[in-house]
């Protein structure tokens, strides 16, 4: 008896449960639970559990590509590995433990796409427009705000809310299209992005420009005005109604934000600082730089500022060149995987996990560390594994 191959959605919900969860402990809630505190412990044992549970029902859905998981893995391989000549002192447990975590999830994305490559990133696309949503009503709600008044909700910090409401300008555009152009799934991007400047965050915004000129590039050959024309117009119309119901106040904060303490004052939130801080240290240490999270320990910047928020950056300063190499070739071996399809052959479902990861990656030169970084990887590795073909029976 055959077992019919069963399509992978609770699975991938559970996955993506444990992606977005990052790093958030029982702390938050009041509980102390030394071993499960860390909610990525049961949910990975949750996580694991359900793929093995649902293993049968994997259908012979090969894809080919993986030899871009093989540059990520090594990456994150010589990372963990720098913990041995990290300076003394040097927490490196919590960060060798992202690494592993990050590695985890890619492992098993990369299973799952064996599975049903599109469908898992269908459903992916799918999950972050809801994901956008219950952040944005949660925001709007004035829960969770930071200080200066910056959106955020549910735990995360205002460069974790404008991800999530890019990501979900970008399942807007990807719902559209696959529903056969139907204007409803438009709506929501101006509320989106009025989330995204509400957030303070100018990584984000930066980002979302940097993954538009790319995109910009990509599909001006076969731009089509006539087409464009009533979505344009749709988002001018519920544009301008936000703009009259909210203008007032996200004018007087983007004054504030992005103006004056930007432009006026040259206000960086130590950027520079840091970035400055991480290229003397890959000067001093050129070959394998300081260890994992020596960055940390040379610069004594105090329990605020642990990371470099600049993910080559940081990769140069605490793997020197041999770290830097290999994640150039992680980013080089994933390129090669996605455009060894041909145009025509890409799915909507690669393309758009593709400018996803190239978001992230925008938005990883301005925040984040080693493990904010992971929907960048796993996205990037949903573009460019494919389908393999089928390999033709034999005949006697």
């Amino acid at each position: 008896m055959t077992i019919a191959p069963g399509r992978p959605g609770p699975v991938v919900v559970m996955a993506f449960i444990v992606t977005l969860a990052g790093r958030f402990t029982l702390s938050r809630a009041g509980v102390d639970i030394p071993i499960v505190n860390d909610v990525r412990v049961p949910l990975f044992f949750v996580l694991l559990l359900c793929l093995a549970l649902e293993a049968h029902r994997m259908g012979p859905h090969p894809v080919s590509g993986g030899e871009a998981l093989l540059g990520v893995l090594a990456l994150l391989g010589y990372q963990g590995l720098s913990a041995l000549w990290v300076p003394p002192g040097t927490p490196t447990g919590p960060v060798v433990g992202d690494l592993c975590a990050v590695a985890g999830l890619l492992v098993v994305y990369y299973t799952l796409a064996n599975w049903d490559r599109d469908q898992v990133t269908g459903t992916t696309l799918v999950l972050f427009q809801v994901t956008a949503w219950i952040y944005f009503l949660a925001a709007a709600s004035g829960r969770g705000h930071a200080p200066g008044n910056r959106w955020a909700a549910l735990g995360g910090g205002p460069n974790v809310f404008v991800r999530l409401m890019i990501l979900g300008v970008i399942s807007s555009i990807y719902l559209y299209l696959r529903s056969g152009d139907r204007l409803i799934w438009l709506v929501p991007i101006p509320a989106f992005l009025f989330g995204a400047i509400a957030s303070g965050s100018r990584g984000g915004i930066a980002a979302l420009g940097i993954t538009a000129g790319v995109a910009l590039l990509a599909i001006r050959p076969k731009l089509d005005f006539d087409r464009l024309a009533k979505p344009l117009g749709l988002l001018l119309v519920v544009g301008a109604v936000l703009v009259i119901t909210a203008g007032p106040y996200i004018a007087g904060f983007v004054q504030s934000r992005f103006v004056e303490a930007t432009i006026g004052e040259g206000y960086a939130s130590q950027r520079d600082v840091l970035f400055r801080m991480a290229l003397r240290i890959f000067l001093q240490r050129p070959i394998l730089g300081t260890g994992v999270s020596g960055f940390y320990t040379v610069t004594d910047l105090g329990p605020g500022e642990k990371y470099v928020h600049n993910l080559p950056l940081a990769t140069a300063a605490e793997g020197g060149f041999v770290g830097l190499a290999l994640l150039t070739m992680a980013w080089l071996g994933l390129w090669h995987a996605y455009i060894a399809v041909p145009k025509p052959e890409r799915s909507l479902e690669s393309r758009t996990a593709a400018y996803c990861g190239i978001f992230i990656g925008g938005a990883s030169l301005f925040s984040g560390d080693y493990y904010d970084a992971r929907l960048m990887w796993i996205l990037l590795l949903l573009a460019s594994v494919r389908p393999a073909h089928a390999p033709v029976p034999s005949r006697r």
